[in-house]
């Protein structure tokens, strides 16, 4: 009966007599292992049967084997042995205890072992360990609570998101994170889905630990026992608020984008005798540089050109500011001097003291073809002949706007056009745009650019230079706010 017990248990059994001679071996032994008993001596067993230590790797000592021990008189408790076979070549793990076989005299005559394949338990361990590292070491913040919502485990990232320590939340309900901020009706609805055994995810206000508030992102998972019963629930959270302040600014950076978008000349008038168009390339989705047309009350027309010194949203919002200022001031005066020093008299009330605005104001007359400028601190404009060569350098003819309250701005001699010349204002974000090389594009390269396309139109020629830049900077990220303002004298 003993016998007919041993060969139906679900673990393996051997034995041995004290010259290492199998004399029972049952079937589960010889589905574990792989092999069944061979006629081989002790010594063999370890390369026979593939009998590894711990590490997988290195051939276990045969000396050392359990079944060797207990035939020399030990006992072994919960041995791990790796199997490596024909049958397994990913291996097993078994688990072996065994000891000595007595006579009825008490002299050894053998030895036992009795084994059991722990493969499956060791896989789910080692996951179950990986998992619980993995948990330890994420950024997401995990609490584990009872039926009751009464935690029972937060990994570190809980703590960090938190304010509450391990020792703090642990044994405490769940809603030391209630806000109070939720809509009616929000818990109501969790937990009517998470008893149901549902996963419930959704976007809340938690609190920290210290009272501030957070955006978190969270998944609540219930978990059931054998029986079907809902006892732990697993909650995931994320700390999603700086992701939701971003989000907003994104929103009104393009909302402010579209509102800037709309104060810059939607076309260039049409002037008889003369071809003009402009266009700002913006390096961020808004920017501080600024061109306008400006119609004249004695009939000339002003071309501005200015840039608010960075760029972003603050720029922009001096850029605007500078753009309602000059279009109230030069419906009062024609005064290019007197413009520029109104100006920079509201600026100096209005500008931190890091901002200032350089800007050229240019003054031109269609009827008699002439050209009067200034320039607060402005990059140099242009005026190129029809051969191309630069008839015509509009220089600096003040300081910065917004910076000193006793500046002066004298207007820069008239200048005659005629028919072939084309008048550049530019902004300083084309001639110091870089290449990956770190040299600038300079103002050569620019007066090089539009002489070779000074056949096109003025449109094709603002597009032209602006590509040439792009080319010359290979890809690299836009480093300033780009604008160019062309103006042909047609035949």
């Amino acid at each position: 009966m003993m016998e007919a017990a041993l060969r139906q248990s679900a673990e393996g059994v051997i034995v041995a007599d004290r010259e290492g001679r199998f004399v029972f071996w049952n079937a589960a032994a010889e589905r574990i292992i792989g092999k069944g008993p061979l006629a081989i001596a002790p010594e063999e067993w370890s390369s026979v049967y593939g009998c590894f230590l711990v590490d997988a790797v290195t051939p276990y000592p045969p000396e050392q084997l359990p079944l060797a021990r207990g035939i020399r008189g030990e006992r072994v408790r919960e041995e791990d042995v790796f199997i490596r076979g024909p049958h397994a070549p990913e291996g097993t793990w078994i688990t072996v205890n065994g000891g000595p076989l007595h006579g009825r005299d008490g002299v050894v005559i053998g030895g036992v072992v009795v084994f059991r394949d722990v493969t499956a338990t060791r896989q789910a361990s080692e996951l179950l360990r990986q998992l619980s590292k993995a948990i330890e070491k994420t950024t997401d913040a995990v609490f584990i609570t009872d039926a009751s919502s009464v935690i029972e485990y937060v990994n570190p990232a809980f703590e960090t998101t938190t304010g509450y320590s391990r020792d703090e939340a642990v044994g405490r309900p769940a809603s030391i994170l209630k806000s109070g901020w939720q809509e009616r009706g929000f818990y109501q609805e969790l937990w009517t889905s998470i008893l149901s055994g549902r996963v419930h995810s959704a976007t809340l206000v938690n609190r920290r630990k210290d009272g501030n508030l957070f955006h978190a992102e969270q998944t609540i998972t219930p978990v059931r026992d054998e029986a079907g019963t809902i006892t732990k629930f697993v909650a995931v959270m994320r700390d999603v608020t700086e992701l939701k302040r971003a989000q907003e600014r994104d929103v009104e950076m393009r909302l402010a984008r579209t509102v800037q978008q709309k104060l810059y000349p939607t076309r260039a008038p049409a002037l008889a005798g003369f071809d003009l168009a402009g266009a700002t390339f913006p390096a961020d989705q808004t920017c501080g540089d600024y061109y306008d047309f400006l119609p004249m009350p004695d009939g000339r027309l002003g071309i501005a050109v200015g840039d608010v010194s960075g760029h972003g949203f603050a720029a922009a919002l001096l850029m605007a500011e500078t753009r309602a200022y000059l279009r109230s001031l030069v419906r009062a005066t024609t005064d290019l001097s007197e413009i520029l020093g109104a100006l920079n008299a509201f600026l100096l009330e209005d500008t931190e003291d890091h901002r200032f605005v350089t800007l050229v104001l240019a003054l031109l007359d269609p009827a008699r073809r002439t050209l009067l400028y200034a320039s607060a601190g402005h990059i140099h404009g242009y005026v190129q002949d029809g051969s191309g060569a630069t008839r015509h350098v509009l220089a600096s003819t003040g300081p910065p706007l917004g910076l000193f309250g006793d500046a002066t701005f004298p207007p820069g001699g008239e200048l005659s056009l005629a028919g072939g010349d084309v008048l550049l204002l530019l902004t300083d974000g084309v001639t110091e745009a870089q290449s990956r090389a770190g040299e600038l594009f300079d103002a050569d390269r620019v007066l090089r650019c539009v002489s070779e396309a000074r056949g096109d139109d003025a449109a094709r020629i603002v597009r032209w230079l602006y590509a040439a830049v792009s080319a010359f900077t290979r890809g690299e990220a836009q480093r300033d706010d780009i604008t160019t303002v062309v103006c042909r004298v047609l035949p």
